[in-house]
């Protein structure tokens, strides 16, 4: 049934079914054709027949329509999520503290301390990836991405 409500549902992004993209006509109920429903009962062979094939006719159309439609979707989604992210540059020599469960130093629990450090930034990578030092000058294996830094204020 999950499947069957799956293919037969408009998908968000693109406003059409799976099955009609497939097909080029709506998927029928199998409880439809038994009992005589007003879909199925004004149809005759020769009719139905006709109108599967102009179906079949725009189906191309109907599916470059709908790949405009997703990719304005994505679009307008990745412009959302863009809006919201925050992006947090530091400079060489500045102090910063680590997130403790992207370091895994401590075991994980609820009353663990959230931030660990403080660090010295030592390189500036592309893509938001940092190079740390502790206090004593000791160097910190792997880079680490801004996402798990916060600038640390004494």
């Amino acid at each position: 049934m999950v499947l069957w409500s799956y293919r037969t549902i408009p998908q968000t992004s693109t406003k059409e079914t799976p099955f009609s993209m497939t097909y080029g006509t709506e998927a029928m109920l199998p409880m439809e054709v038994a009992v005589n429903t007003l879909r199925v009962a004004n149809k005759d062979e020769e009719s139905n027949a006709q109108d599967l094939r102009i179906n079949l006719d725009i189906l191309e159309e109907k599916r470059e329509k709908s790949g405009m439609r997703q990719a304005a979707y994505t679009h307008a989604t990745e412009r959302y999520y863009n809006q919201r992210v925050k992006e947090k540059a530091f400079k060489v020599g500045e102090y910063i503290l680590r997130k403790n469960e992207a370091s895994r130093d401590q075991p994980q629990g609820n009353l663990i301390p959230t931030w660990e450090g403080p660090y010295i930034v030592t390189e500036a990578n592309r893509n938001g990836a940092y190079v740390l030092e502790t206090m004593e000058g000791r160097q910190i294996p792997r880079t680490w991405n801004s996402r798990n830094l916060k600038k640390y204020f004494f």
